[in-house]
């Protein structure tokens, strides 16, 4: 059963609002309630609903008025015409947007116009406001790292890590599918026009399901970074009926999406599992007996994986609507549109899918008796485990789920007590709040070995009373794919803080040997997927890299965007969850 964290629901219908996590969960806190933003609407709390505006022969009046919803954004427009009566009137935010988009303010004659000089100004401050608000969180803003040379272009650590400069898209002529568009960086300042600001930004919106999930290659020997590979539209059918051009179809970002996104691509090209989902090996072992969907996620799971990696070879991004709409019955907490944790949302898919091919058809009764101690620690292994796969049994848990020893040593007799438990990844703690260190330190930490003493003695089997005690971790049994979940966020004495440290960890040959159990064959791991979260603990979006099955290729997920991505890029402080496979499982190259 996964690990339960705090939780806070909150809702926020816009796009690019991400949840972020503590520990293992997170703050659901949308950004506009951060205390370092704080957007400057203040002005038209009081009349809110309606603009006026004078015709350049200074006879008639128009206004127009529209209804506002909670979230104080126009959805509807009436215009009506009087005799100029009124001096002045407040202005809509939207009103004001429509109007610019039609004619600009200094259209109207300056003696006749019902907007003073400080009107106009005021106007442009919320309108700047706006654009600003939507550039700043905007996931079509999300800087690739294959784009960010040299680390020129990396986040800071402030809230203000994700409010970099849009980017423009210069598109091409629809007829050209031999060249993606060229994405070049523009600097936001006062000066530009309302109306360059709205129209970029929303090119860059429109673009983002059609243009931007386009395949693009960044070498590092290229000076100037980029490399144009053919879009899907130019990949002839028969070209893809080979497994290697396939899998690189976007995901549609249906609201605050982005953690399920980037755990989807991320078991998408996990190689067993992929082709048990296509091959629909799944079919013969749904369980309808005691699952509480009946396979109705794991179906819906599958035809996600089918569409992208689809044989159609046009321009693809998969809507997980149907998807979510199962993960919502099957877990209510995530219901809705609220900022999310991907690692939360991996535990629970992965618990959905199991359920669904479980291969225990009826559950029996639970075994209350301890395992008797007189065993040795192997035999008490595999007293645990069978009596775990009496509940639980599938394909899931035959590779995501391996078992963790405990050592529990009493300091005052010597007495020593194990005890063996299931997990389905390993939530290791970052040592260091500042710098870089190696994926070792973490797993160090999380093996080595501490005290327990006051509040937390734990009773002593052998003493009966509460001792101090030591504890310790080991691996008993290692699964074929090792999930590996870095706690960048953890709680301070004042505040909720995301570590933002480097965690270099090693492409293959992840050597377990040091923290397995005694007697307990040493295990090698290759990586093949990351998923990424970039921003702070209130704000930040989720991206994934992974290793194509089949042939080895790296690239970075974004949403609707695929790009290839180097190797030497994959190590960042934004690694949030790694996955390994063990070597020999024969899943990737």
């Amino acid at each position: 059963m996964p690990v339960l964290s705090p939780h806070r629901s909150s809702s926020s219908g816009l796009s690019g609002s991400y949840r972020s996590t503590f520990s293992s969960s997170a703050l659901d806190r949308p950004f506009y309630s951060s205390a370092s933003y704080s957007p400057r609407f203040n002005t038209y709390s009081e009349r809110y609903t309606s603009r006026t505006f004078t015709d350049s022969d200074g006879r008639r009046i128009y206004t127009r008025s529209g209804s506002i919803t909670e979230d104080g954004v126009t959805t509807r427009f009436r215009e009506e015409s009087r005799e100029p009566s009124l001096k002045r009137d407040s202005i809509s935010r939207d009103s004001g947007i429509s109007s610019i988009r039609e004619n600009s303010i200094s259209d109207y004659p300056r003696r006749e116009s019902s907007l003073t000089r400080s009107d106009r100004l005021s106007h442009v401050n919320v309108i700047d406001s706006v654009a600003e608000l939507r550039n700043k969180y905007s996931p079509a803003n999300y800087v690739p790292a294959c784009m960010r040379k040299n680390e020129n272009l990396s986040r800071s650590k402030s809230n203000n890590d994700i409010g970099l400069p849009p980017l423009e898209v210069k598109s091409t002529k629809k007829k050209d599918l031999s060249t993606s568009p060229k994405v070049t960086r523009t600097a936001i300042s006062p000066s530009n026009s309302i109306a360059n600001s709205l129209n970029s930004n929303s090119l860059s919106r429109r673009s983002s399901e059609r243009e931007n999930h386009r395949i693009r290659d960044y070498s590092d020997d290229d000076s100037s970074g980029e490399r144009v590979l053919n879009s899907y539209a130019t990949i002839r059918p028969s070209e893809c009926t080979s497994q290697k051009c396939l899998g690189l179809n976007g995901l549609k970002n249906i609201g605050n999406t982005c953690f399920m996104n980037s755990v989807i691509q991320c078991l998408s090209n996990t190689r067993w599992l992929l082709e048990y989902l296509k091959k629909d090996g799944y079919m013969k072992d749904i369980n309808t007996s005691i699952s509480s969907m009946k396979g109705a996620l794991i179906k819906a799971f599958a035809e996600v994986i089918k569409e992208l990696w689809s044989e159609d070879a046009s321009d693809r991004v998969v809507n997980t609507a149907s998807l979510k709409g199962q993960i919502q019955r099957f877990a209510p907490r995530f219901m809705g549109y609220a900022q999310q944790d991907a690692q939360e949302f991996l535990r629970y898919l992965l618990e959905g899918l199991h359920e669904d091919v479980n291969r225990v058809q009826e559950k029996p009764k639970p075994i209350l008796t301890e395992i008797d101690e007189k065993l040795s620690d192997n035999e008490k292994a595999q007293e645990s485990w069978t009596r775990y796969l009496r509940m639980d049994n599938s394909r899931i848990v035959d590779h995501f789920v391996g078992q963790l020893k405990s050592t529990l040593k009493c300091t005052h007799c010597g007495h020593c007590s194990v005890t063996f438990d299931p997990f389905w990844d390993l939530s290791l703690p970052i040592p260091q709040r500042t710098g870089q260190l190696r994926l070792s330190q973490c797993l160090d930490s999380f093996t080595r070995e501490e005290t327990l003493d006051g509040d937390e003695k734990p009773t002593c089997s052998k003493c009966k009373e509460r001792r101090r005690c030591t504890k310790s971790f080991s691996i008993h049994k290692f699964p074929k794919i090792l999930v590996i979940h870095l706690k960048r966020f953890s709680p301070t004495e004042r505040f909720r803080g995301k570590l933002n440290v480097t965690v270099d960890f090693p492409m293959e040959g992840l050597d377990m040997s040091q923290y397995a159990a005694d007697n307990v064959s040493p295990c090698r791991y290759n990586l093949y997927a990351i998923s990424n979260h970039s921003g702070t603990t209130y704000s930040g979006h989720y991206t994934a890299y992974c290793r194509h099955p089949y042939t080895g290729h790296w690239h970075e997920y974004n949403d609707s965007r695929v790009s290839s991505i180097s190797s030497k890029s994959l190590v960042s402080g934004e690694a949030y969850v790694l996955f390994y496979e063990q070597e020999g499982a024969k899943s990737h190259l």
